[in-house]
């Protein structure tokens, strides 16, 4: 039994035509599977927390949806030892799905593979942890603190993001976004202890994104040495550079070419705590955490087997 939670409003509309194809294509095939079609923000986690506790051994689940339904979804999953996920893309910016090296564009072939799959592939997540309130979230792609979070969470209500999902550039939306937003943001003074090391200090923070894959906002290679299977987070951030000049290697970023250039800090880590001098956003999957000064990131290894 393969369990389908199908975001039908996602992807600018068309997601709902892409669900039509996939069932039928299930039917035809004679899968035997249960839809689930979550009805407002919210529900895909407590339906995933519903399917996951269900008295079986093998729980297969599949995300017919963005990045934002799969980090609901993997935030309702109450048992992964007993869960295999697979995910058919409908979003906009599909990272997730990149990460685990699924077709992005192309539900049938993606079908094919989570119905072949034993499930024997495990990939890494991320936990991130308000810590004066000791509310956690959990992350497939990353979690990010500043220029990065604002502009994530900000993407979801901008209307260019419609726009440009409709002519298939909605990965340009995270790039636009981000220019208008560096320039009105402010900066901060952090702290930053990695693992069990000393405390580090950085100002003019514009922003520290927690990579589990390479890749966030529709493509852009923030960590490209990042791997999902390594047991490790990749932190990138940018901090004590002026905001001119960031914006000026921002196409270095998006090529992914940034690693070492000056004011771009790239390392790998099990545990980050992260303390400001000030709140910012935190985002976990481009999904809205809240304004927090002081958070925890870690990875959880070898947590999720993937229908790949």
């Amino acid at each position: 039994m393969y369990h389908f939670i199908v975001n039908i409003h996602g992807g600018s509309g068309k997601a709902f035509l892409k669900w039509n194809k996939i069932r039928a294509l299930l039917k035809a095939k004679k899968v035997e599977f249960k839809v689930h079609v979550p009805q407002r923000v919210g529900h895909a986690m407590q339906i995933a927390k519903e399917v996951s506790a269900l008295p079986e051994d093998d729980i297969k689940i599949v995300v017919v949806g963005g990045d934002g339904t799969i980090n609901e979804v993997l935030n309702g999953i109450t048992d992964f030892s007993r869960v295999k996920l697979g995910v058919i893309p409908t979003g906009s910016g599909n990272d997730f799905a990149r990460g685990v090296k699924l077709p992005r564009h192309n539900q049938k072939k993606a079908l094919d593979i989570i119905l072949k799959s034993k499930g024997d592939k495990k990939i890494d997540l991320g936990r991130s942890t308000v810590l004066s309130t000791g509310d956690s979230r959990i992350f497939g792609i990353s979690s990010g603190f500043g220029l990065d979070a604002i502009v994530g969470t900000g993407l979801n209500e901008a209307k260019i993001k419609k726009i440009l999902n409709w002519m298939h550039l909605g990965a340009l939306g995270y790039a636009v976004l981000t220019v208008q937003t560096l320039f009105t943001m402010k900066t901060y003074s952090v702290s930053l202890k990695f693992d069990d090391n000393e405390p580090m200090s950085f100002n003019k923070l514009i922003f520290l994104a927690a990579m589990n894959f390479k890749a966030e906002g529709g493509g852009v290679p923030m960590s490209p040495k990042a791997k999902g299977d390594d047991g490790e987070l990749s932190i990138c951030l940018a901090a004590g550079v002026p905001k001119i000049l960031t914006f000026f290697k921002f196409p270095f970023l998006c090529l992914g070419l940034h690693s070492h250039s000056k004011g771009f800090y790239l390392r790998n880590c099990k545990t980050l705590v992260l303390e400001s001098d000030s709140k910012s956003i935190l985002h976990t999957d481009g999904e809205l955490v809240g304004n927090v000064d002081k958070v925890k990131f870690e990875v959880l290894p070898q947590k999720l087997a993937m229908l790949v």
